[in-house]
């Protein structure tokens, strides 16, 4: 078909064609870019690990290197948060229990070690049953405490994680990731969570008792805990459920056993006191990584910070319960074992939206669910979107804190939305292909009832326009 024109239309014509175009050029550069992410390889998939491993491995040895007993240059403590647990342990082993819960004495116990302290929050926040870990660190001086103590937790969350990807060419993201860094870095306790998760993701298709008392370990963290219970149910994990419920009450029972109820008594008057210090802006919110904390950056008020919150708690449980239900429907498809590695990395996929106090050390685990999706792509090849969500998710915590500061944005709701997203499309496909037809249908319609507006344009010959 040839178009004739007059010289002034036909030249609008072509500029009104190359302007329609453009959008479509764009569009399908961000597709490449983002959705189909040809550029990241697995050659540059892995210098990129190798940066990251340089940069963060090498910026906490530095700082080793030039601290003097156990001090940094500014006479902070190394693996700063560590200090909380040994004076914990060193007001307990010192015969002054009721003393841990009082913000006040604690923080004397921690000046007598370190007079130069002044960061951060003093207090210890941590229920009993993990004050029953913190028990034995000041047993050991503290230089060899905190580093006993992230050795043995960092080792066995690399074992967990090399058990899911037990591969050569794994061992190399595995120890460049930036949750295991920053879990070092701050001497925190996001590596002993993290490997509770994932040894229970690795033992539940075998030993599900195991794997429960594994998950029911995170009573010494329960903010971490809320999903688990609806995943286990809704997957029918009945030996998970009861070996959770025995670790967990087991470890309840011997706090109070030990410390007695004072201890407990003192812990939730903490609560309450932790509790209105982070509604109230006392603790900067671009430390957290939750929901409120990114809807508070935002400067939303109390309330709809809490909203947001609530919300996210309740649509994540739902998806999680109901992913949960459909791998149980898929595992002769799957296999017992993806199955079941697959329901435990919904849980941590969804842990992020279910407490307003969580912090990036918590969120070591979500490698878990990172290797189920790469072992998926392996398996079937990578769908769109999914390798540029886990590049995100990968790097992102080494600077989570400094993109909130800078930005007052909080990326965590955002980046792990993506990832339960990419998670949920991948357990439950026909639901994804049934949601894009209706999609791809309701937009159609649109168009078709845009149509005739276009009509009189395409019969007008006042214009020249003629086939």
């Amino acid at each position: 078909m040839l178009t004739f024109l007059p010289d002034g239309a036909g030249k609008y014509h072509r500029i009104r064609q190359d302007m329609d175009r453009r959008p479509k050029r764009l569009k399908a550069a961000l597709g490449r870019a983002f959705l189909q992410a040809g550029w990241l390889t697995r050659g540059r998939a892995l210098a990129y690990c190798r940066i990251l491993g340089f940069y963060g491995w090498g910026l906490f040895l530095s700082i080793i290197v030039i601290s003097h007993w156990g001090t940094d240059f500014e006479g902070q403590p190394i693996c700063a948060d560590f200090v909380s647990f040994w004076a914990a342990s060193r007001q307990v082993l010192d015969g002054h229990l009721a003393d841990v819960y009082d913000r006040a004495k604690h923080h004397l116990v921690e000046l007598s070690a370190f007079p130069g302290l002044s960061f951060g929050n003093f207090a210890f926040y941590y229920p009993p049953t993990f004050l029953l870990v913190c028990v034995p660190l000041a047993l050991a001086p503290y230089r060899l405490s905190v580093a006993l103590f992230l050795i043995l937790t960092g080792t066995a969350f690399v074992r967990a994680l090399r058990r899911l990807l037990p591969q050569r060419w794994a061992l190399l993201p595995i120890l460049a990731f930036p949750g295991l860094v920053v879990g070092v870095a701050n001497g925190q306790n996001g590596l002993l969570t993290g490997s509770l998760f994932g040894w229970a993701m690795v033992l539940l298709a075998e030993r599900p008792f195991v794997a429960g008392l594994c998950l029911g370990g995170l009573v010494i963290k329960p903010q971490l805990l809320v999903a688990a219970p609806v995943v286990l149910l809704w997957a029918r994990r009945w030996r998970a459920v009861a070996g959770g419920i025995c670790s967990g009450l087991g470890l309840i029972a011997a706090s109070w056993f030990v410390f007695g109820a004072t201890s407990w008594d003192g812990f939730l008057h903490m609560s309450h006191e932790a509790q209105g210090a982070f509604s109230h802006g006392y603790v900067q919110s671009w430390k957290m990584q939750s929901v409120f904390a990114a809807a508070h950056l935002l400067h939303a008020p109390a309330w709809l910070a809490y909203g947001a919150q609530i919300t996210a708690a309740a649509f994540a449980l739902s998806l999680a319960g109901w992913l949960a239900a459909r791998l149980r429907r898929r595992a002769n498809d799957l296999g017992e074992g993806m199955t079941a590695s697959g329901q435990v990395a919904v849980m941590i996929a969804a842990m992020p939206f279910c407490s307003p106090f969580l912090l990036d050390y918590d969120l070591a685990c979500l490698a878990f669910p990172m290797g189920w999706l790469l072992l998926q792509a392996q398996r079937t090849g990578w769908w769109s979107g999914e390798k540029f969500v886990l590049f995100l998710a990968y790097i992102y915590l080494l600077g989570a804190r400094l993109f909130a500061e800078l930005t007052h944005v909080g990326p965590t709701p955002f980046i792990c939305a993506a990832l339960l997203f990419v998670l949920a499309r991948r357990i439950a496909p026909d639901m994804w292909l049934h949601l894009k037809q209706i999609v791809v249908s309701k937009k159609a319609g649109w168009f078709s009832r845009r149509q005739p507006d276009a009509a009189p344009v395409a019969t007008r010959n006042n214009g020249g326009v003629q086939a």
